[in-house]
């Protein structure tokens, strides 16, 4: 008889282990500062002994709009250590919605492992009438536990659906449908057969195949964003400039388009501190590219990042060099 699979689940917080005060609390239910216990969303779900033989790591829990970079790679490191010493053939790590997209890039570009690691989320809390994070947490230990789940990066699953880390974003604030991968779409499907069905394999490179080898490292360069609007000024990228930020990301309008304000600001930064621009852009789907002039101002563009994504690769890429053209070819490979 085949063994199962050895998962192990690392729970960060959000709200998937969140207890609101009611069955009813579906918005509010932060302010009531209640989480499962430990053990408990394990206990809940006796169904998990069929599928995975599946361990309860501790890390810290925390709403995920509260991370750092410092709780990056301590995760990171984490899960190194993890499969360093042979503890776990996948691991699934719950995680706060607001922010689970961002830390499933981190690790896409950061992880040097080919096993699966797999982020899952909700939208309702654990207390809600028809709480999804259960099924959600069954189908990532699922998706985890499966042979096919490795070598594809580092995958989030929700309401049934396998996404890539690079790709995947959230699209509403309430709804359970709420991620998706606009421009591309979702590798697979964890389905109501039990069966995990993929379809797509990623083509950018991640995990073991990228340049950044974090695991000694404290902390990331400083990167900021900033955003386009009717009237904007320069102040914004002034200040980032003068908290030290190595980077900034332009969120700017349409294919890439800063106000003429900011777009001196951005020179000016450059000039005087050598602070790096990376064009992104507002709109939720498509390509900015790198245009001649922007080449010759020393900028570089984001290809179809969104700008909260393109911030980790290029903290990442200024923790190796400040070369523009080198740091542009990271951002058409991974």
């Amino acid at each position: 008889m085949t063994s199962l699979a050895r998962v192990g689940l690392i729970l960060t917080g959000g709200t998937i282990d969140s207890v609101g005060i009611d069955r009813l609390d579906l918005a509010w239910y932060i302010e009531a500062n209640k989480r499962l216990s430990e053990g408990e969303l394990l206990s809940q779900l006796p169904e998990l002994k069929t599928i995975a033989n599946v361990q309860e790591i501790p890390f810290r829990r925390l709403p995920s709009q509260a991370l750092v970079d410092k709780d990056w790679l301590d995760l990171m490191r984490k899960i190194h250590s993890i499969f360093d010493n042979d503890e776990a053939d996948g691991i699934v790590i719950t995680h706060g919605t607001n922010t689970l997209e961002e830390t499933a890039y981190f690790l896409n570009l950061t992880l040097k492992t080919d096993k699966p690691v797999v982020l899952v989320g909700s939208m309702r809390p654990s207390s809600a009438v028809s709480a999804d994070g259960y099924l959600n947490v069954l189908n990532a230990v699922r998706v985890a536990a499966d042979p096919q789940s490795r070598g594809r990066g580092c995958l989030v699953v929700m309401n049934d659906t396998i996404f890539n880390g690079r790709d995947v974003t959230k699209n509403a604030t309430y709804r359970v449908e709420a991620f998706q991968s606009r421009d591309l779409g979702p590798l697979g499907f964890a389905d109501a057969d039990g069966t995990v069905v993929y379809y797509h394999q990623p083509v950018r490179k991640h995990t073991t195949q990228t340049e950044f080898d974090v695991r000694e490292l404290s902390s990331l360069p400083r990167v900021d964003i900033v955003l386009s609007y009717v009237n904007a000024d320069g102040a914004m990228i002034e200040a980032a400039a003068k908290a030290g930020a190595k980077g900034i990301v332009s969120a700017a309008t349409g294919a890439g388009r800063p106000t003429p304000a900011q777009d001196a600001a951005f020179d000016k930064a450059y000039k005087e501190s050598g602070t790096l621009m990376c064009l992104c852009s507002r709109i939720a789907s498509g390509r900015v590219v790198r245009s001649p002039g922007l080449k010759r101002k020393g900028f570089v563009a984001s290809d179809n990042l969104q700008p909260w994504k393109a911030r980790i690769l290029l903290a990442l890429a200024l923790s190796k060099t400040t070369n523009a053209d080198d740091i542009q070819r990271m951002f058409d490979t991974y």
